[in-house]
């Protein structure tokens, strides 16, 4: 699907900057929205808006009837899609929230909050378990802003789905304790594996495994005289088969 490096960038194509541009519309309406702008959606001293499933998307992709469409679909399933997650990332990014703690905000200072999709932390103890399986992730960028890129550790995917499918097969995730697992096999990719940023325009798009190890930079010098940010849509859309489907993923 995306080779040994587990992400793959495709260069400009009209069709999918048609979709940013309609996308980039609708984003700025959704971003302004009152009701979007709380606590619980934006966050990191609000240099981050977490957008989960805000585009208002059909299950085609298209947006304002304007098609989805770019040079990824040749290597992905075919599957019905949910509503985008609107990501933007504000100057500044990330601030210390008053709840976060100071080994969080380091992690995300100094290794860009590195994860695998889909690994959610349960109960007061933050113990992590396999609740969301992807069959990839799709990274649409709607604003030209190079500050704060996703970042992608190459090759990460391999270490990250040996460990899951070990701690995993055969068992039911919903049980499954994987957090020592996650986080030895984490540390493994971190010393293995070369850290990619992937700078994109509107026009671009990026495909990612979806055992990739990923996250976010820290905004640098960029100014934003806009005041927009960098917004990124992303797809993950799930796999038919579940986990079992998840941890084949080629």
């Amino acid at each position: 699907m995306t080779g040994p490096d587990g992400f793959c960038v495709f260069e400009y194509d009209r069709r999918t900057a048609d979709w940013a541009k309609a996308a980039l519309a609708a984003a700025r309406d959704v971003a302004a929205q009152p009701a979007m702008r709380g606590p619980g959606n934006l966050r990191h001293g609000q240099t981050w808006f977490v957008g989960v499933d805000a585009l208002p998307n059909a299950t085609d992709g298209s947006i304002g009837g304007v098609p989805l469409a770019g040079p990824w679909q040749s290597h992905v399933p075919d599957l019905p899609l949910h509503p985008a997650q609107l990501s933007i990332i504000y100057q500044g990014y990330p601030k210390q929230d008053a709840g976060e703690s100071d080994a969080n905000h380091r992690f995300r200072l100094m290794r860009a909050a590195a994860h695998v999709d889909g690994l959610l932390p349960v109960g007061p103890q933050r113990r992590r378990f396999a609740q969301e399986f992807h069959a990839y992730i799709l990274s649409l960028p709607l604003t030209d802003v190079a500050a704060s890129p996703t970042v992608v550790w190459r090759g990460s995917q391999r270490i990250m789905q040996d460990a899951l499918r070990g701690a995993l097969e055969g068992r039911d995730p919903a049980t499954t304790d994987i957090t020592d697992v996650y986080a030895a096999a984490r540390k493994r990719a971190f010393e293995a594996c070369e850290q990619i940023p992937l700078h994109l325009k509107p026009g671009q798009s990026a495909l990612l495994h979806p055992f990739v190890l990923h996250g976010t930079q820290p905004w640098a010098d960029e100014v934003d005289p806009a005041g927009e940010g960098r917004m990124i849509a992303f797809f993950r859309p799930e796999c038919r088969g579940g986990a079992s489907d998840w941890l084949a993923t080629p």
